[in-house]
């Protein structure tokens, strides 16, 4: 089938450095020479094509070709895409919100479209001179380039000036489970800590270091999410990090302590002061851990979030790694084989029980009818 004049003058490309798409391309209109991307399906490269033709006509081809820039800032511009409805409803919103804090101390009075590479290295130096982590500085960049991303599709830049590999992640080491293992924490220091703990919050303590809940999923807990006949805590799906519910079961031990608290609203956990559910325990827990004796800190000791990691190293030795995965809410069995440490006091106890098992219980006194059997067992072969 023959191209009409319309689809002649289209062009699909993909484009190394551009956007891929629907192109213009051999079209004079007005003497000037143009191609230029048109759109990401055909139908719109024609309707942005039609556009040109009609701005020739009218002689506002110039404006629509050079549209004057918009001169939003990044602080104005940021503040207004994480305010929306669409970003508010993100899993990462708050933590977007500290990110963007840190990002306005170098970008916010800066326009758009004078953000460039240079400047974005420039940030990340700061950053690591200030001692933040890897992890956190990626977490920052992701955002500012989600930003910028944003900007682009709306028109207010021409592409993002980071896009790709311009800037590259920091590379991140994984080193908390060793740097919590190294403070090497007995169950005595535990129990110690929720002693020294205020009455509100040792339940949240107990709670954490027993079934590995996050922190958001205590809080959030609701009074109909416990089932006290069989003895299980529900997580709805909006309430876990995976966005999959789960059922974690309960012992005597925890049923005694949320069956002890107050009823006070619809949350298990609710603050006497605001009425409202209580959304932060960071002051209580940093005042625990001093009267416990025990550093707290992102950077030198112990954070509520380690209280999961602590669960899961004990649940993961108690218990098949499937088993500790579903209780723990992993995605995946791999997060949950970061929690796999075994010492060599594991390692030996391990050879010792197999020891046992297969060898040593042939050395117990057996009478002569089993002594004969065992002799012939000795002869044959062992399939492994």
């Amino acid at each position: 089938m023959a191209k009409n004049k319309q689809e002649k003058n289209l062009k699909f490309i993909k484009g190394k450095n551009g956007k891929p798409g629907y192109y213009v391309t051999d079209i004079t209109l007005n003497w000037k020479r143009i191609r230029r991307y048109a759109g990401r399906t055909k139908e719109e490269a024609k309707t942005y094509l039609g556009k040109l033709r009609i701005a020739a006509k009218e002689g506002t081809l110039d404006e629509m070709l050079n549209p004057q820039k918009h001169c939003d800032t990044f602080g104005e511009y940021s503040r207004g895409l994480l305010n929306s409805a669409e970003w508010k409803e993100k899993r990462s919103a708050s933590r977007n919100e500290r990110s963007l804090k840190y990002l306005n101390r170098m970008f916010k009075d800066v326009n758009l479209s004078e953000i460039n590479p240079g400047d974005v290295r420039k940030y990340i130096t700061e950053r690591r001179k200030n001692g933040l982590s890897p992890a956190t500085i990626n977490r920052e960049l992701s955002l500012l380039k989600s930003i910028l991303y944003a900007a682009e599709y709306d028109g207010l830049i021409e592409s993002n000036p980071i896009r790709g590999r311009r800037i590259k992640r920091l590379e991140e080491n994984n080193s908390r489970e060793k740097k919590i293992l190294d403070m090497k924490l007995t169950d005595e220091d535990l129990r110690r800590l929720i002693d020294c703990a205020s009455p509100y919050f040792k339940p949240i303590l107990q709670i954490a270091l027993v079934t590995g809940m996050r922190r958001s999923e205590i809080l959030k807990m609701k009074w109909n999410d416990i089932n006290f006949r069989l003895g299980t805590i529900y997580i709805p799906k909006e309430n876990s990090k995976s966005k999959q519910d789960r059922t974690i079961p309960i012992d005597s031990y925890l049923f005694n302590i949320l069956d002890s608290i107050e009823r006070k609203g619809d949350y298990v956990f609710m603050n006497d002061y605001t009425g409202e559910r209580r959304r932060d325990v960071k002051e209580a827990f940093k005042i625990a851990c001093k009267k416990a004796g025990i550093k707290s800190g992102q950077r030198e000791g112990l954070t509520f979030h380690d209280l999961r990691h602590l669960a899961a190293y004990r649940i993961v030795k108690l218990t098949d790694i499937v088993t500790a995965s579903k209780i723990l809410g992993h995605s995946t069995i791999q997060m949950t084989m970061r929690y796999v440490h075994p010492t060599e006091k594991d390692k030996k106890e391990a050879i010792e029980k197999a020891s046992e098992n297969l060898i040593q219980s042939r050395q117990n006194p057996v009478n002569g009818k089993n002594s004969e059997a065992l002799k012939g067992v000795e002869k044959q072969g062992q399939i492994h």
